[in-house]
């Protein structure tokens, strides 16, 4: 009888989990270089989250990388547990901070009415995203949940995160070019702050007891 996937063994998680950590740094670093040109061209405060939260993953996505190679280097000991605590206040940091900033633009952009600029560029990204940032979430859920690894699984929160962020922003982004609604915008921005608190609180109940998140 074949071995469930749930099996499979610790070190060809650990290399498969390397592997799709940077994969996805490669993506969001597209993103967030791309994002922020995007963001200034058209004046989209969806767009501007979307790319700070960009940041905010490649960020955490690096701390998650090193150490998923710490432990493949020394095992899963003591050292390793401290670094999972450690990457789980990080990604739980970056979170809190993209809601703050969501929070404040949001509120900022509704009260001067700031109206975006179509572009097709900032949908074909979008777009890719919607495409692109699911999958890699998914798998380094997965390979989280195989591998026990709090902080790999909250650095696919926030990949989840940016996914949902990128079908809110393609959603705007179409309302405006075809209804002209200048809100929704900034209500689009408004409809992941929920997502991303709830996220960050898990990540920080992870790095302050070592206990697994709850989904």
């Amino acid at each position: 009888m074949s071995k469930p996937a749930r099996q499979l063994p610790r070190n060809l998680a650990i290399t498969a989990a390397l592997r799709i950590e940077v994969a996805s740094l490669v993506w969001v670093g597209v993103e967030a270089v791309v994002g922020p040109a995007l963001a200034a061209m058209t004046n989209s405060l969806a767009m501007s989250a979307f790319s700070f939260d960009s940041g905010v993953e490649f960020i955490s996505g690096l701390v998650v990388l090193s150490r998923i190679w710490r432990e493949f280097q020394v095992g899963h000991g003591e050292e390793v547990r401290r670094l999972e605590r450690f990457s789980s206040a990080i990604v739980a940091a970056c979170l809190f901070a993209l809601a703050l900033y969501i929070s404040f633009k949001s509120g900022q952009a509704l009260a001067t009415r700031s109206l975006p600029v179509p572009s097709t560029w900032a949908i074909l990204l979008a777009l890719t995203s919607c495409i692109i940032t699911p999958y890699l979430a998914m798998r380094k859920h997965r390979l989280g949940c195989l591998l026990h690894s709090h902080a790999l699984i909250g650095d696919a929160a926030c990949g989840f995160t940016c996914a949902y962020m990128a079908f809110t922003l393609l959603f705007g982004l179409l309302v405006e070019r075809w209804f002209g609604w200048w809100w929704m915008d900034p209500v689009a921005a408004v409809g992941i702050l929920y997502f991303v608190i709830e996220e960050a609180m898990e990540s920080a109940r992870a790095a302050l007891t070592g206990e697994a998140h709850q989904h």
